[in-house]
């Protein structure tokens, strides 16, 4: 897909998702707000992603050309980022004497290394292990939905019975590293379903063509914001019956509840991005595309960069002569986010030119041999 041909609705959901895992992540985010949120903001992305895989047609290519290609956009950052983060964490530690020490540094080397991922990085193996593993039922099994549906229930069983065995072994250093690595392998066939979800979605619209992804006739607008909104009523009703639900950890109470709401969610909030498409070039649209597409890069390092940390310290400091109550608490919120946000924009700038840079002296080093 060419950019001229890019949907920008997808750089608006992902935007939107983005600002949805900050808000998740500020500490002081209301206990509904927060089930809201968690409920399809990380099933949004693998959502999307499956969308992308149809949208590029990626089940054309070959299984070596796409674990090559994910392997330098996901596997290579995750390693990168991995070790700068805990490198930061080395130097906050150092000022400050927080958040325990040399400890967590063994834990986050550990965790790196089975692929669990400390903190906001389980992400990126999740996601490259389920595009991978979704990619290869698709071209290799003649029934790619339903292998997909009955690895995602094997793992959910398996889940629980391993969840069992923690609670009796998880103080033991062999089984706690078994842990890790169970739940990374758990969450690929999970976090696949929701990509087969998003694939066989953009299958269904290409067939319809006047209501597909790609065409936006003049009635399309209106029906999509109706049955997003719709959809992400659905996911307020389903994440409030069935309670905090996490897909990094696996916590899902309800598996019937927990999927309704993260794909009413997630197809609501692409649906009413998608009546935006046209639109796209606003400024305050074009900003959120722009998150979008960075969306990656802010996932990694609002926490582990401690964007998110600073711009909670500016909310508390710039509200702390309001009195207390709502109105303290939802302006607190606002200027986490309006902070963490101008944050991440001189984060991505600044590894951007950290990287154009690099390539400059690599460049360079060529051509003076």
């Amino acid at each position: 897909m060419s950019e001229n041909n890019r949907l920008h609705y997808l750089d608006l959901a992902r935007g939107a998702g983005i600002i949805l895992v900050i808000l998740g992540h500020i500490s002081y985010l209301g206990e509904g707000s927060r089930i809201f949120i968690v409920s399809f903001h990380m099933p949004l992305f693998f959502v999307i992603s499956g969308l992308l895989i149809f949208l590029k047609k990626e089940d054309g290519r070959s299984l070596s050309h796409s674990l090559k290609n994910k392997a330098l956009r996901m596997m290579v950052p995750y390693y990168l980022y991995s070790v700068l983060g805990i490198l930061i964490y080395i130097v906050y530690y150092l000022l400050t004497g927080r958040d325990g020490g040399w400890p967590t540094v063994i834990s986050d080397l550990v965790q790196t290394l089975t692929l669990y991922g400390f903190s906001v990085m389980w992400f990126l193996p999740a996601i490259f292990g389920a595009e991978l593993l979704f990619l290869l039922l698709l071209k290799k099994t003649p029934f790619p939905l339903i292998l997909t549906v009955i690895l995602t229930a094997a793992a959910m069983i398996l889940n629980g019975r391993l969840e069992e065995a923690n609670a009796i072994y998880g103080l033991d250093t062999a089984f706690s590293v078994f842990h890790l690595i169970a739940v990374m392998l758990l969450r690929i066939p999970v976090c696949a379903s929701f990509i087969a979800a998003g694939y066989y979605i953009a299958k269904y619209w290409s067939k319809l063509k006047a209501t597909g992804p790609d065409r936006f006739p003049r009635l399309a607008v209106p029906a999509d914001l109706l049955i997003g909104a719709d959809a992400l009523g659905l996911a307020v009703v389903f994440s409030r019956i069935n309670g905090v639900t996490d897909l990094h950890f696996l916590i899902f109470n309800n598996v019937l509840f927990y999927y309704i709401a993260a794909l009413s969610g997630s197809m609501g909030l692409i649906l009413i991005c998608k009546a935006f498409e046209t639109a796209a070039g606003a400024p305050p649209l074009r900003l959120l595309s722009y998150f979008g597409i960075n969306s990656l890069t802010i996932m990694v390092t609002h926490l582990n960069f401690y964007v998110l940390l600073l711009a909670e310290i500016g909310g508390f400091h710039f509200t702390k002569a309001l009195p207390e109550g709502m109105l303290k608490h939802n302006v607190f919120m606002l200027l986490v986010l309006i902070f963490t946000l101008c944050g991440e924009i001189v984060t991505i700038e600044a590894l951007k030119r950290l990287s154009q840079m690099n390539f400059s002296m690599k460049l360079s080093r060529f051509f003076r041999g």
